[in-house]
């Protein structure tokens, strides 16, 4: 399983969120990248394709850190998704990697903003925020200067990422106009511009 998670990680470095051909094989198969625009580190995207007659529509804003490469590949990435009700946002962390508490965090002016000491996101098992916890976060993102990542890595290497948040806000909306036009975002979603 452990060797799954680094040919995963990179997978999602050349592909969209979550892609999928139609038999369900990890690839991009017969999604069509609509809209794409790198700002800073963030990519805000936008895909579609025809399921079952229907077009399906989906958008997203991602980072992908590669930090260590091939033969002890290790990385983590970020993505933030439309839901019904609000946004999700999902930090992906390999199994095996190890947080102390307050080693995913956002700061400003060396002030914390935001952190998690989530079982799961400290020690790689699952780390995904909805609804009310996704927007606090979101906003802590539009508000901070850095989002930090100290930990050891599933190699047992420390580790001390550091992801710049000054052009967050720029991807944030450019994401939400894109959702936005597709009707992808909850009718209430109060994260915005």
């Amino acid at each position: 399983m452990r060797s799954l998670i680094p040919l995963l990680l990179s997978a999602l470095i050349a592909l969209p969120a979550h892609a999928q051909d139609m038999q369900g094989n990890d690839t991009a198969g017969n999604w069509r990248v609509t809209h794409h625009r790198l700002i800073g580190i963030w990519d805000s995207m936008c895909d579609e394709r025809v399921e079952q007659g229907q077009l399906v529509q989906r958008c997203y804003l991602r980072h992908v850190d590669v930090f260590s490469p091939h033969p002890e590949f290790a990385a983590q990435y970020l993505f933030v998704t439309p839901e019904d009700t609000g946004f999700a946002v999902e930090i992906g962390i390999e199994p095996g990697t190890l947080f102390a508490p307050g080693g995913i965090r956002i700061e400003r002016a060396g002030e914390r903003l935001w952190h998690s000491n989530w079982p799961g996101c400290l020690t790689g098992l699952g780390c995904a925020f909805s609804e009310g916890s996704a927007e606090t976060l979101i906003e802590a993102m539009r508000q901070g200067e850095s989002f930090r990542f100290t930990f050891r890595d599933r190699h047992g290497k420390a580790q001390d990422r550091t992801w710049p948040l000054g052009q967050f806000e720029a991807a944030w909306q450019d994401f939400l106009d894109q959702s936005r036009q597709r009707g992808l975002t909850g009718a209430d979603a109060r994260q915005g511009g």
